[in-house]
């Protein structure tokens, strides 16, 4: 029977290298193994692109942590129609090493339906390692406050950001390649400290933001157009006297 841990076997670790170029995202996955060892995996994918997905190529991956047991399998698969921004799932068995505890996938070809190939080229490989999801409270408030796939605290790395559906993404992208939101907001409004700020210190700090932004937006044009007709005033009002002054000595 299948069984999500092979005794005496290490625990699979979760930490995946992705291509930030890539169009399709290794999200997650899932082993199973049968009673001589031989994993299962499910895997949980993305498209990250702007293009319906129609087919990809991959090497996966599969190692035993700890050993020098690695065995690469080509992945080709056709006849897809995968929507931008949807997820989907891949079922692959492992052949060899027996026990496998950890699967990497790298993809070499995407092709859409709207739009033209996709081929690995220089793109930036990044080691995410293992992503510490928020439990419990934090997490709900996170939630409540990001959105039902917000998992993680905002961070900055090296020349990466990950935002908090726990995507990394190249510090010159503006917007978190999986779920859009902007890098900006994320950074600022969602990060540790913003967040286990007590409620009523950071509506505060929100309206102080507000009234700031507000004030710096608020035209001047009132403020010009009262130095212009003071201006006129005092000027009416010199010729005036000056008027009264000469009519007097006339």
């Amino acid at each position: 029977m299948p069984k999500n841990a092979f005794e005496g076997a290490p625990p699979a670790e979760e930490r995946l290298i992705i291509d930030l170029s890539c169009p399709v995202e290794m999200r997650g996955y899932e082993l199973l193994y049968d009673d001589l060892g031989r994993a299962r995996a499910y895997i949980d994918l993305s498209n990250v692109s702007d293009h319906t997905l129609s087919a990809y190529r991959a090497t996966a991956r599969w190692s035993v942590d700890g050993t020098d047991l690695a065995q690469n399998d080509y992945v080709k698969v056709d006849s897809l129609e995968v929507p931008p921004g949807s997820n989907f799932r891949l079922m692959l068995s492992a052949a060899a090493p027996l026990h496998a505890d950890r699967l990497e996938m790298y993809f070499s070809d995407c092709e859409f339906t709207d739009a033209g190939p996709w081929k690995a080229e220089s793109g930036d490989l990044v080691d995410v390692g293992e992503t510490h999801t928020l439990q419990g409270k934090e997490l709900e408030r996170l939630k409540k406050r990001a959105g039902d796939d917000a998992i993680i605290y905002p961070e900055t790395q090296d020349r990466f950001w990950r935002c908090v559906c726990g995507r990394i993404n190249p510090l010159t992208e503006d917007v978190c390649a999986r779920c859009r939101r902007a890098r900006e907001t994320v950074l600022k409004d969602l990060n540790a400290r913003e967040m286990r700020r007590p409620g009523q210190e950071r509506r505060a700090r929100k309206a102080r933001q507000e009234a700031a932004a507000q004030a710096s937006a608020r035209p001047i044009e009132p403020e010009r157009k009262i130095r212009f007709y003071t201006a006129i005033m005092a000027f009416v009002t010199v010729a005036f006297l000056a008027l009264a002054a000469i009519l007097a000595f006339a």
